[in-house]
């Protein structure tokens, strides 16, 4: 911003969003306005929905002018809120952060040689790639690895086995340091930056949503048992809880549904639909992946079974979507 003012070029920033937080979704969509940096939106600003979200917020006439109404008075405010401004400390300690969860995601996403396996086991990922319920291919290399993989259906597996990873790997290393200075550092950000409050706010919401149960049943139905693999899931959901507690102790509350009483009330009413479905999705694709074993060798009526399967599969992967309402 400080360059384009310079120069006087008017500047518009384009945020290019999906539904999930770790696609750049927020579902607090006036909040996130008022926190963006100061001189960012100055009464302009572009914004593309994708995937589910389109339904979800331009679905119908109604919602998609309450959607409007909510991106319109949003930019309208900002240009009247008074904006708190970063200090060198916090932006030093962000890139602390930073550094932090980069290195923790990365260690265990590109160089734990457990990973790809359990991941292409554990979730829906290699089906993804066989049902027709998308616009483009699930990968830009059919034959390459994690890497190759698109953002959206890197996301929406993790989503689908209710762990979400994408969104929050790394953030517990980050949020839990062992110096208790840093500590209070990190709270009182929370406190004072809208900013950073919305970033931990974002990830607490996601792991609201998440279950290490049903995650924990995808293990059970689709993992080799070995001990590396089924290992490396407990460890997984081990940063999960860890990251729920880092996260606990930066915003100084005793659950992390405690900022969002009407969505933890939605997800308990969902739970019922939801949960079900996920044990569902678990065994369908254990019968499926048992006749793709097969290939070719499938008696007619194996064949049958399968068509089934896939049916099955594509109301089950809609159902958890839907029923998680950030997916994509």
């Amino acid at each position: 911003p400080a360059v384009a003012q310079k120069y006087g070029v008017q500047l518009t920033f384009f945020h290019g969003k999906g539904g999930t937080v770790g696609r750049g979704g927020n579902p607090s969509v006036y909040r996130a306005v008022l926190a963006h940096p100061p001189n960012t939106i100055n009464g302009r600003f572009r914004v593309t929905e994708q995937g589910e979200m389109i339904t979800q917020n331009f679905g119908d006439v109604a919602q998609a002018k309450r959607t409007l109404d909510i991106y319109t008075s949003a930019v309208l405010r900002e240009s009247f809120v008074k904006h708190v401004e970063p200090t060198e400390d916090w932006r030093s300690e962000m890139a602390d952060l930073s550094e932090v969860s980069c290195t923790a995601y990365r260690q265990l996403v590109r160089k734990e040689p457990r990973f790809v396996p359990y991941f292409r086991q554990a979730t829906p990922e290699l089906e993804l790639g066989t049902l027709n319920i998308g616009s483009r291919p699930a990968k830009r290399n059919p034959k390459g690895g994690i890497e190759s993989l698109r953002a959206i259906p890197w996301t929406f597996a993790w989503t689908q086995t209710r762990v979400h990873l994408s969104a929050w790997l790394g953030c517990g290393e980050a949020l839990n340091p062992n110096d208790e200075e840093k500590q209070k550092k990190l709270r009182t950000m929370y406190n004072s930056w809208p900013w950073f409050r919305e970033t931990i706010d974002l990830i607490s919401m996601v792991l609201s949503k998440s279950d290490m149960s049903i995650n924990a049943n995808y293990d059970a139905q689709l993992v080799d048992k070995t001990e590396e693999l089924m290992g490396l899931g407990k460890e997984i959901r081990s940063r999960l809880a860890i990251t729920r507690e880092g996260v606990l102790k930066v915003t100084g509350c005793e659950d992390v549904t405690a900022g969002f009483a009407l969505l933890s009330e939605s997800m308990k009413t969902r739970a019922a639909f939801v949960d079900p479905i996920n044990c569902i999705q678990a065994e369908v694709m254990k019968r499926y992946r048992a006749l793709e074993r097969k290939g070719e060798k499938l008696s007619k009526a194996e064949k049958a079974e399968k068509e089934i399967l896939v049916d099955g599969l594509r109301v089950c992967i809609s159902g958890i979507a839907q029923g998680m309402r950030n997916s994509g």
